[in-house]
């Protein structure tokens, strides 16, 4: 050790023999956590690099006889400890095909450039942060260079790997369905909404295209204080090419999830749409449909304006229907002018296509069992397409959306396999104090009220309180 300095040799022991990995000569200053982490790394890729050495030495005891071997080949792969470089040998199996079983052993595919685990870190932090961020802050974490096109590719790996599980899946429901087994949370009352936006493309035909997006849930709990939750969620996004498609893929995300078995009703949001009325046709119940109260208001205030008039007309429609506003409505309509009364117009006619979702729940008289409130679809929209997939001039090509919404709909099983988070450890119970028992000999009955004696003796307040205290003068 010299002033100012450490020097630290790292070594490991790989099947009976000492390696050494790493040597360290640390500054102690205010960026030693900072040398000591990129040293780490440095010390790790040696390790890699000696480990995949040994794997590859010990698969060539128990290899099969019938495959020549056919020497070693080079491999470069970005893992979380950054770029290794190692040799492993290739062989040729009886009927001619190059096998690599180190490469099969531990997942790296042909001509990956990542491994598994740097892929999904990448395809994780883009779902959140543009690419060019993204490959910022991936290279920092495993101490190399990352581009924004790398990041791109990831995610279209990523994703077209959820993809295809997701159709896969789809495909067995409808052609195999009593070999999948469906959902286990019980669901007396199905909640469903739907609705759709539009984000732009580049390179494609057209310019823009509609992304789906449904979510199911069995009702409401409280978080908080004016807070309330989706209970058993679960959402799905995806770009179709028609209706019917659509209808399938909800059918197979509700019968995996949902124990469809006691399933009495089936409660339908939406903006009164064609495709969102009849999304959820397939699942085979009753259906009462919704009108989304967000789509109610925006279109009533672009009509009527933002006035007390117009809350109290939705406040009557929502619980009467609409025949209950529907005269001052018209003549409203009657006393405008012409450009106002053509969207007021347009309003009563968009009022009179959904008027079987009108009314709250609550106030259907024919529904027997207790239905929530509905009215989550817009704030979905918005976390699960919006904040990635538009703004800020974003465009895509149609394989690179789908990818990415693949990536955003799996992002939290993709954030435990990617990053791990470390768990609250459980708190130690804390040590229980007996309170100490306090005697009560009365002196606090024995204390006086110094204002009721000295100075304020004599003043009007103080003897109102003492005539209140002993009304009989003991004072």
């Amino acid at each position: 050790m010299t002033d100012g300095t450490v020097e630290i040799i790292i070594a490991a022991e790989i099947e009976d023999s000492k390696i050494e990995i790493g040597k360290l000569e640390l500054s102690i200053d205010e960026k030693l956590d900072e040398s000591i982490y990129h040293g780490m790394q440095s010390a790790g890729k040696t390790l890699y690099q000696a480990l995949m050495q040994a794997i590859d030495d010990s698969i060539r005891e128990v290899v099969m006889g019938s495959w020549k071997n056919c020497g070693r080949e080079d491999r470069q792969v970005t893992s979380c400890l950054g770029t290794v470089q190692f040799k492993r040998r290739v062989y040729k199996d009886e009927t001619g095909k190059w096998r690599r079983p180190l490469d099969e052993i531990i997942g790296l595919e042909k001509r990956s450039r990542y491994s598994q685990s740097v892929k999904q870190k990448g395809s994780y932090l883009a779902s959140e942060l543009s690419y060019r961020e993204s490959a910022d802050v991936l290279g920092w974490l495993i101490g190399d260079y990352i581009s924004h096109s790398a990041i791109g590719r990831m995610v279209r790996e990523i994703g077209e790997s959820y993809q295809a599980q997701e159709e896969e899946d789809r495909e067995r429901l409808f052609e195999e369905a009593e070999k999948v087994e469906p959902g286990k949370v019980p669901a007396k009352v199905l909640y469903g909404e739907s609705d759709g936006v539009w984000i732009s493309l580049q390179g494609e035909e057209k310019q823009k295209t509609e992304v789906r997006v449904g979510v199911l849930y069995t009702g409401k709990k409280t978080v908080g204080v004016g807070r309330k939750a989706l209970e058993n969620k679960v959402a799905m996004t995806k770009i179709v090419k028609n209706s019917q498609e659509w209808q399938e893929t909800l059918l197979k995300t509700a019968y995996t999830h949902y124990d469809l078995s006691n399933t009495k009703q089936l409660v339908v949001g939406g903006d009164g749409n064609r495709w969102v009325r009849q999304s959820f046709d397939m699942l085979g119940f009753p259906i009462e449909f919704v009108l989304d109260r967000y789509h109610l208001y925006r279109e009533a205030r672009r009509a009527f304006g933002f006035n007390s008039q117009t809350e109290s007309w939705i406040k009557q429609i929502r619980e009467e229907g609409l025949e209950a506003a529907l005269p001052e409505m018209l003549q409203a309509i009657s006393q405008a002018t012409s450009k106002t009364a053509k969207r007021m117009r347009k309003f009563i006619r968009y009022l009179s296509n959904n008027r079987d979702g009108l009314l709250d729940p609550d106030c259907r008289t024919h529904i027997k069992t207790k239905v929530s409130n509905l009215g989550a679809i817009e704030g979905n929209v918005d976390k699960l397409v919006v904040r990635r997939l538009k703004g800020r001039g974003r465009s895509w090509c149609m394989d690179g959306a789908k990818a990415m919404l693949a990536v955003c709909r799996h992002k939290r099983a993709l954030k435990q396999n990617a990053f791990k988070p470390f768990q609250k450890q459980e708190k130690s119970e804390q040590k229980k104090y007996q309170t100490k028992h306090v005697q009560d000999d009365g002196e606090w009955l024995q204390a006086s009220v110094p204002s009721l004696h000295l100075c304020h003796s004599n003043r009007p307040w103080a003897r109102v309180l003492k005539d209140v205290i002993h009304p009989q003068g003991v004072l």
